[in-house]
């Protein structure tokens, strides 16, 4: 994964340098880059597909979008046309830019160059590209829509009574889908084929009283069980198990305060983002729900920042929180 790891104090506190880690599965840590203030540093987006390059979000002085080369350091910065903010690359090489600008009331996406060129219009409601590159699904008032790269309507995936947006790729033709009625926002996880097939619901509809799940939007099938990532009160992330009965418990990694971001799974096991003290220092390690193993990747002191932002390498389990 790429990490960005920030010395600086938290809640506006003392700046500090940053640095950007490529950190292995096992936990060996090599530093790529750094910045010697936190306050005019770039932050991460996305990690290209092809794992040569990442982007970045310049926000000190006039808005930028920056791409590094990771294994030369070489940086590349340009601005995206049309006010753009650069979200990810298009599979399966990252030969553009996925990106997303002000339109009317809302956003619209487009296909950039990787000079900040805009290719291609894509509509609105998101771009979850195929591994292929083809195409990609997007969020509708019904459901989903299969795209094709070049912005043509594929094909509806209707959802009923639902709004819905991709989360990420379940499987190789199946669009994991995050999903409301359009009086609710309270999210609701199904699996929508995208042959046109039925979809499923993978999660019931909650109630946020009984339940403290104000709205699943995420979720990774381990050996131990199917966990999702869901909502809760006062804009904190939970972790919990889904019985089959699709009652769910809450799962707290140890040495954590309960405000858990699941990155990816492998295997057995959970990488999660987590701030592990009150003031808001933030780790990154894995963890095996089934047994309550640890390990630590980067475990900041409590008077720093920590990981801003951390990238797992391109796969369809990753999510785009």
């Amino acid at each position: 994964m790429l990490a960005q790891y920030t010395t600086a104090a938290p809640e506006g506190g003392k700046a500090g340098p940053v640095t950007l880690y490529l950190i292995s599965p096992g936990g060996a840590r090599y530093q790529l880059a750094r910045w010697p203030d936190s306050r005019t540093a770039p932050g991460l987006v996305a990690w290209s597909p092809d794992g040569k390059r990442a982007l970045f979000q310049v926000f000190a002085g006039k808005e930028r979008t920056e791409q590094l080369t990771l294994a030369t350091g070489r940086k590349s910065t340009f601005v995206m046309q049309g006010n753009a903010t650069p979200i990810g690359y298009t599979t399966p090489r990252g030969l553009n830019i996925v990106g997303t600008r002000p339109s009317g009331n809302g956003f619209a996406e487009g296909r950039y160059s990787l000079s900040g060129r805009l290719l291609q219009p894509l509509g609105s409601g998101g771009a979850l590209y195929t591994p292929s590159g083809t195409e990609f699904a997007a969020g509708a008032s019904h459901g989903i829509k299969l795209v094709s790269n070049r912005g043509s309507l594929i094909r509806q995936l209707p959802v009923p009574r639902m709004t819905c947006s991709p989360v990420r790729w379940w499987d190789g033709g199946t669009v994991l889908a995050s999903c409301a009625p359009p009086d609710s926002s309270i999210w609701q996880l199904w699996l929508v084929p995208v042959s046109g097939a039925r979809p499923k619901a993978l999660t019931p509809p909650r109630n946020p009283a009984r339940s403290g799940d104000f709205g699943d939007l995420d979720a990774w099938r381990l050996p131990s069980g199917l966990y999702l990532q869901a909502a809760g009160a006062c804009g904190v992330l939970h972790i919990y198990r889904q019985a089959r009965n699709g009652s769910i418990k809450l799962v707290i990694p140890p040495h954590t305060t309960d405000d858990n971001r699941v990155l990816t799974a492998r295997g057995s096991r959970l990488l999660v983002q987590a701030p592990t003290d009150c003031i808001g220092s933030v780790s990154l390690l894995w963890y095996n729900p089934a047994t309550q193993a640890e390990q630590w990747l980067i475990r900041p002191p409590a008077h720093a920042i920590g990981v801003t932002v951390a990238i797992p390498f391109y796969s369809r389990q990753n999510g785009n929180l």
